[in-house]
């Protein structure tokens, strides 16, 4: 069984996060992402967001988000990048659910 970490993002995500690469790379651990600070959400950001999702997967990780504000929501839905979504928990759902 995984251990379960969460990483709380704090401000902008304009680029990685190395803290967050180096959780992925340890193994053995499912990330959960806390945008309950996160105040803007870069290009830049959500194209890290979707390679560290792609690169999880690879791994046999999980990665969910929690405490997504929604107009964090609407900007990954506005991507529309699916891999975002399922990370939410929001896939084929009308809402949020993070």
């Amino acid at each position: 069984m995984k251990n379960q970490e969460t990483y709380k993002i704090e401000g902008t995500l304009e680029r990685r996060i190395d803290q967050v690469d180096l959780i992925l790379a340890s193994g053995n651990v499912d990330l959960n992402l806390d945008f309950e600070q996160v105040m803007m959400i870069s290009v830049e950001g959500l194209e890290w967001l979707e390679e560290l999702l792609l690169r999880a997967k690879s791994h046999g990780t999980t990665v969910s988000f929690s405490n997504v504000r929604p107009e964090q929501y609407k900007v990954f839905k506005v991507a529309h990048i699916d891999s975002l979504l399922e990370a939410c928990g929001a896939l084929g759902r009308s809402g949020p659910a993070c």
